[in-house]
């Protein structure tokens, strides 16, 4: 890190790195080039405990959050350990029925359809009373018959975790971690029917056969969560101030990943024809959202062309960064560093890369380094490979 960030008190450092993020997103060539730290579990196996050991203890948690902190000088981490609520569901007694599922090595995500095709008008019109009455008691089925320590049990643990979130907060403060983008839905965290279908309701299985067989119905669903979910963010944002939100590093927090199962015919009906009216309204607001398209997105990059400089940052997967700037010389690019690159490469070549992607992409702004997966598997990253990656790129200086 530069004596000059090394002098800052840490609310100092967290505007500066902010305002980092926010030159490099609109095309503005910043003091140097900022990283997003796209890092999950790996840094569990880094501090030298197993997953389990993690998840089940927040207070460890909360170690290896500080010790990579203490390691790596990075300027926005994605997951600061909170992301972890398995005390709450095992204590009302989920086990298997659980969404999530971990061991010592890996946390994963089981695929699962909790709202069949025919049910998903159902579940928009009133997604409480199709969540308590329907989803929980099918995903557990004992779940009325719990007995009242259970729910007491478990919104012990609740509580805890909130205080959890508490205690982490502080601790990103302390380092002058800058913050990503907000988590209120009606100002961030943004999602779609599709992406609702895929990830909650359906399935990725489910998903794609229902846009092939079930289209029609797929298609009322997703306009009805348009018109209930979609369109009104749309109106608070207009309703907003101009210009970015300063205490964040992005405007808003996008996923894209049912992309990957549809055709361009579907995925013009059942995703751009809600997307874009929304990014229409951050362009027009003077604003920018960090858009993560996993999987691929080249498929569909001409449907981004045509938006202003600095109204759209893509965070790549498994897009080549210099394909996707050919593409869309309008968009910032995040990521370059891939999981393949630090987990098997050396700290030299892995430097020599990063300066590559710098100097090509990031000179004249339009770049934010980061990992292009989600760093969670033991061998996806290499501790001397990140820590000079890390050391680097906090050191060098842009010309401006």
């Amino acid at each position: 890190m530069r004596e000059i960030e090394k002098n800052m008190k840490p609310k100092e450092l967290k505007a500066y790195r902010t305002k980092l993020f926010r030159d490099a997103e609109q095309w503005k060539t910043p003091d140097r080039i900022p990283h997003y730290g796209n890092i999950v579990t790996w840094k569990v196996f880094d501090a030298g405990y197993t997953i389990d050991q993690a998840m089940q203890n927040f207070d460890i948690m909360k170690e290896t959050v500080e010790v990579f902190l203490s390691k790596y000088p990075i300027d926005v981490l994605i997951d600061v350990g909170i992301r972890n609520q398995f005390n709450v569901t095992e204590a009302f007694g989920m086990g298997e029925n659980g969404y999530y599922y971990y061991d010592k090595e890996v946390v994963g995500i089981n695929d699962h359809a909790y709202c069949p095709v025919d049910r998903l008008m159902e579940y928009i019109e009133d997604k409480n009373k199709y969540a308590w009455e329907v989803a929980l008691p099918n995903k557990i089925p004992d779940f009325y018959d719990k007995p009242m320590e259970v729910w007491k049990k478990t919104w012990d643990e609740y509580w805890k975790y909130i205080m959890f979130i508490f205690k982490m907060n502080k601790v990103t403060g302390a380092y002058g971690l800058a913050s990503g983008a907000p988590n209120n839905p009606m100002k961030g965290t943004i999602n779609f029917g599709v992406e609702e279908a895929e990830s909650n309701l359906l399935g990725i299985k489910n998903l794609s056969i229902a846009a092939r067989r079930n289209f029609d119905q797929l298609k009322e669903f997703c306009d009805a969560w348009n018109e209930k979910e979609t369109k009104p963010i749309i109106a608070k944002i207009l309703e907003g101030e101009d210009g970015p939100d300063m205490k964040y590093c992005f405007d808003a927090s996008l996923i894209m990943l049912s992309q990957n199962i549809l055709n361009p015919k579907q995925f013009n009906e059942l995703y751009w024809c809600y997307l874009e009216p929304l990014l229409k309204a951050y362009e027009q607001k003077g604003k920018c959202p960090r858009i993560f398209t996993e999987g691929k997105i080249d498929m569909y990059a001409d449907h981004f062309a045509d938006f202003k400089k600095g109204s759209l940052a893509f965070h790549l997967e498994n897009d080549d960064p210099w394909a996707i700037r050919e593409a869309l010389p309008n968009v910032c690019i995040i990521g370059g560093l891939t999981t393949a690159l630090l987990g098997t490469a050396t700290p030299d070549e892995c430097v020599a890369y990063t300066q590559k992607l710098i100097d090509e992409l990031g000179s004249e702004g339009g770049f934010i380094l980061s990992e292009d997966k989600m760093l969670s598997y033991r061998n996806d990253c290499k501790a001397e490979n990140l820590k000079a990656v890390c050391e680097f790129v906090s050191n060098y200086e842009l010309k401006k």
